[in-house]
């Protein structure tokens, strides 16, 4: 920034008739740097032609203006209020030179003692000489108004009246094929606008946050970690601007709320800055387009236990030998969670994406989640676990660290952590080089046999093969594989049990109550959107269901396919295509002896046609 300032106040001291351009991408901080930083230092620069004068900044932006007339009638209505003070007056030049602008406001009234009193040397006058005209913009000129009629009257500006410009572009962004031609006559110098991250980070807090002082010292006490997360992956100052503004109301609801919660409020600041990283994080992707809040399921992974937020332990390829394509949710925890885990705020997201405005009590059910909290206490071998997390551990001596990692096997020979959790004490148990000596042999068979003695315990969770994910690259990866390989074994079989018990209770329901039905089944983070069903069900039972419902129920039936399979069917889905082909065939049959007319015929015929479609996509899931 520095050779930037430089670089202007050269050109406004110099003898010049050319115009200087300032050029950068969209959204990294020119326009905020001219106007809160570079507007000042203009400001106190003594005119070149009158010692006794400092430069007059004006901005005019270019976005939208169709003509020549309306660039001076925009440079004229900036010049006015300069005017109000009544022994002050235009200079001849600046009247001769806005002249059509001027004429073609439409309120001109308003400014004819101005205009009447235009005279040379008379009075105190604005004159040219001592304005500096920054255009920005350039790029987002008006497809009416010739990029060359611009250059031109630029030119005569620069070259008639040896006024001051300055041009902000995104040069990248103008399609003219004569741009650089045209650029060449008025243009003297051309500057790549480079950020300065930090500079614009404190003047940014400065600016919009000077009334909030306690927040504005958490965001200059965390600057580092803003930063870090900001400049790797974006360098759009609005989208920081945007990020630190929701995050003010996350940070406010926070401070207010959480010390009337005893369980958490000694968590504050652990809190705080998990929601800083994860409220960063969204507006990045969510100001750069790639992820909205209808589409959150990118993100989100529903579970078995209705947690509206996830933790991802490991990054996992179990195709060794092939290259997969990474999903969006991966590539998202390797570039923002690389080294610790990832936890998906619900709350947070709908507020950030416009979904909803921030609920402090759902977020309250998220944390209470995050931190294992049963009935307001968070169980000892919880407390263990969590002071064995990242970043917690690195507050722990050595000592105590290995005293907490041989409790948390203690309480893991007794099974009493999620399933989900156990590829995590084994890795908790030998990083930083095993400091406790483990024989890793018997820690791999001490973990999986306290794992299979809390099977009692654990609910079926539909995602676990998503969450226990290994790096290919990971050390032990042999072991924690086979304690993956038992968990989702344990995982199963719970599946099968719960599925037969569940399965008949929601037959049950499907023909008492089939809109209680949809809705069990059809919320966003129920389980059974993700586990089969309908291949306990029976399809003649069904089938009967259907013939004998009116056709209001057999429309909203119909319905229902398209909802639970859609373009993107869950893979254990494909277990119920025996029951899909079944009811085809027996509607298939029915409508070969309707009428080949009517509502009825349509209504068999539409569900014969969606089932065929499903049950191909379903045949299609690896």
């Amino acid at each position: 920034m520095n050779q930037l300032e430089e670089i202007v106040n050269y050109y406004l001291t110099s003898d010049t008739n050319y115009a200087l351009m300032i050029t950068g991408d969209w959204g990294v901080g020119k326009s905020f740097y001219f106007k809160n930083t570079l507007k000042g230092k203009i400001e106190s620069t003594t005119t070149l032609k009158d010692g006794s004068k400092k430069y007059k900044f004006l901005l005019i932006s270019l976005f939208g203006l169709k003509s020549v007339e309306e660039i001076q009638s925009e440079i004229f209505l900036s010049i006015y209020p300069l005017t109000k003070n009544s022994t002050v007056k235009l200079g001849v030049s600046i009247g001769r030179s806005l002249i059509k602008g001027i004429m073609s406001l439409t309120n001109l009234d308003k400014y004819y003692n101005i205009l009447s009193e235009i005279e040379v040397g008379k009075g105190d006058q604005i004159n040219f000489s001592e304005l500096v005209i920054c255009f920005d913009d350039l790029e987002r000129l008006s497809r009416n108004l010739n990029l060359e009629e611009f250059i031109g009257f630029v030119n005569s500006l620069v070259e008639n009246e040896s006024i001051k410009i300055i041009i902000i572009a995104n040069e990248n962004k103008i399609e003219q094929n004569n741009y650089s031609l045209l650029k060449e006559k008025v243009v003297g110098n051309s500057i790549e606008f480079i950020p300065d991250t930090s500079k614009s980070f404190d003047s940014l807090i400065d600016i919009k946050f000077s009334s909030f002082k306690h927040y504005k010292d958490f965001l200059k006490e965390n600057k580092s970690i803003i930063i870090d997360i900001y400049s790797k992956y974006s360098l759009n100052l609005r989208i920081l601007s945007f990020a630190l503004n929701y995050y003010h109301r996350v940070f406010s609801e926070v401070e207010n709320n959480i010390l009337s919660i005893e369980i958490l409020k000694d968590k504050k600041d652990e809190i705080l800055l998990s929601l800083l990283k994860f409220s960063l994080a969204i507006s990045i992707e969510y100001k750069e387009g790639r992820i909205t809040f209808n589409n959150r399921d990118q993100l989100y992974v529903r579970d078995f236990n209705l947690s509206d937020f996830e933790n991802i332990q490991f990054k996992f390829d179990n195709r060794q030998n092939k290259e997969e394509v990474k999903t969006y949710r991966q590539k998202f925890v390797e570039k923002y969670y690389p080294d610790t885990l990832f936890t998906f705020f619900t709350s947070i997201f709908n507020f950030i994406t416009g979904g909803s405005i921030i609920q402090f009590n759902e977020l309250v059910i998220e944390l209470k989640k995050l931190y294992h909290i049963q009935d307001d206490v968070i169980p000892m071998h919880y407390e263990v676990f969590n002071q064995l997390n990242y970043p917690k551990v690195f507050s722990l001596s050595d000592k105590e660290y290995k005293k907490l990692t041989f409790q948390m096997l203690r309480y893991s020979d007794k099974g009493l952590y999620d399933l989900s959790e156990y590829l995590t004490v084994f890795s908790f148990s030998v990083r930083f080089n095993n400091p406790c000596k483990f024989k890793l042999d018997q820690l791999e068979k001490r973990i999986i046999d306290g794992m299979k003695k809390g099977k009692l315990n654990y609910n079926f969770q539909s995602s676990l093969d998503f969450y226990l994910q290994v790096d290919i690259k990971s050390q032990n990866i042999e072991r924690l594989q086979r304690i993956r390989s038992v968990a989702l074994g344990i995982n199963k079989e719970i599946c099968i049990v719960s599925t037969k018990v569940d399965s008949k209770r929601l037959e049950d329901i499907c023909y008492k109550d089939f809109e209680g039905f949809c809705d069990g089944v059809l919320k966003r983070d129920s389980q059974y959107s993700y586990m089969s069903i309908f291949n306990t069900f029976n399809a003649n039972k069904f089938y009967q269901f259907f013939l004998k419902a009116d056709g209001k129920l057999q429309w909203e039936i119909l319905n229902f396919w398209s909802s639970r399979y859609g373009q993107y069917p869950h893979s254990a889905l494909k277990e119920e295509i025996i029951f899909l082909q079944m009811l085809k065939n027996k509607l298939s049959i029915k409508l070969n002896q309707l009428p080949d007319y009517g509502l009825i015929n349509f209504m068999f015929k539409e569900h014969v046609s969606v089932l065929e479609v499903y049950i191909d996509r379903l045949n299609r899931l690896s």
